[in-house]
């Protein structure tokens, strides 16, 4: 419904300003005006679940009649006006009033997008604090489900049989396309996904620092620790790691180190805390980025279920508030 209220608005104001309304508007203690220039940051969701689909990968950004263009991260655009939605939807019942914004970008600059701003500013969609950080491991690469089967096989807890290739095939892009769906064009490309997997193995590097991405819930901030304690009170406290599709395997995490606590200022944490809305809350989903190094398994044993306990040694973390660990940076944990 609000998606065609902002179309009808749309198509009402074309693409002239309104030069009379100069609205200035407070978020968070960011103040707004017309003609400011804002910065698009990431979409919420990990981008890998609207890959085929690009202007639906933002929750509260977009234009009415892009349907595969593709809205730029880390561009700036301008406020252009703002505008009130309507107090009564189409069918005459009374809505919660909001503020509907539209941003102009140099990249197209006879259109414009529609901006929730309020939620865009939660969810970290436009960007208004600074961005940069140093992580705990600025040398670690994440470790992508295109590298768990090459990864369990370098480290010596799979082989090259069936199961390993049909999960690598699904890995490497759409499940429903790969010639797993097909029992003949799987034969028939068997040897070649063999070739790529011994190669993708080869390449595998088990003396590097890979990191995870991780949801995880905390408590309330600790005013005595300064920070945010870690542990398995609401769930694992390690990722979980599996391949997509129907020929899954997965990389159970296992470990002697532990992760208690992440240290956050507490001027940080309030920011954080304002932005989700969780000011003062007893619970608080965040993400991080967990950091390990694989080792190799102690002794080969075939595995029906195809979950494998991985091995590994775990370096610490960098907690962040959105999933795609990438800016908004809250703190950091050592492992003990």
């Amino acid at each position: 419904m609000r998606n065609y209220l902002y179309i009808i608005l749309f198509l009402l104001l074309g693409t002239s300003s309104i030069a009379a309304q100069e609205p200035v508007t407070t978020i968070n203690g960011h103040t707004f005006h017309v003609g400011d220039s804002l910065t698009i940051g990431l979409p919420y969701q990990p981008e890998e679940q609207y890959q085929n689909e690009p202007s639906k990968r933002y929750k509260t950004i977009r234009h009415p009649s892009w349907e595969d263009r593709e809205i730029p991260a880390f561009t700036r655009g301008k406020l252009k006006w703002s505008i009130p939605t309507p107090k009564r939807n189409i069918f005459g019942n009374l809505i919660a009033q909001d503020t509907v914004y539209f941003l102009s970008l140099p990249k197209y600059p006879k259109d414009s997008l529609v901006v929730e701003l309020a939620r865009a500013i939660q969810k970290g969609e436009i960007i208004t604090d600074p961005i940069e950080h140093t992580p705990l491991h600025p040398e670690a690469v994440e470790l992508l489900p295109a590298d768990y089967v090459p990864a369990l096989i370098k480290a010596g807890y799979m082989t090259y049989s069936d199961v390993a290739l049909k999960a690598y095939a699904q890995s490497l892009g759409d499940s429903e396309s790969s010639p797993t769906s097909n029992p003949f064009e799987y034969q028939r490309q068997r040897a070649n996904l063999l070739e790529k997997l011994k190669e993708a193995v080869e390449k595998f590097d088990l003396n590097r620092t890979y990191y995870a991405r991780h949801q995880f819930t905390t408590e309330g901030y600790d005013f005595t620790r300064f920070g945010y304690p870690y542990g398995e009170l609401y769930g694992s406290t390690l990722p979980y790691l599996s391949t997509p599709g129907n020929n899954k395997v997965s990389l159970y995490l296992t470990t002697q180190q532990r992760i208690t606590f992440i240290s956050v200022p507490a001027e940080r944490a309030e920011i954080y805390e304002k932005r989700s809305g969780t000011l003062g809350n007893n619970a608080h989903t965040l993400y991080a980025r967990v950091y390990f190094r694989l080792l190799p398994a102690e002794s080969y044993t075939e595995n029906d279920s195809h979950v494998y306990r991985t091995n590994i040694n775990l370096l610490g973390l960098d907690a962040y508030e959105y999933p795609h660990c990438a800016y908004y940076h809250l703190g950091s944990g050592k492992a003990e």
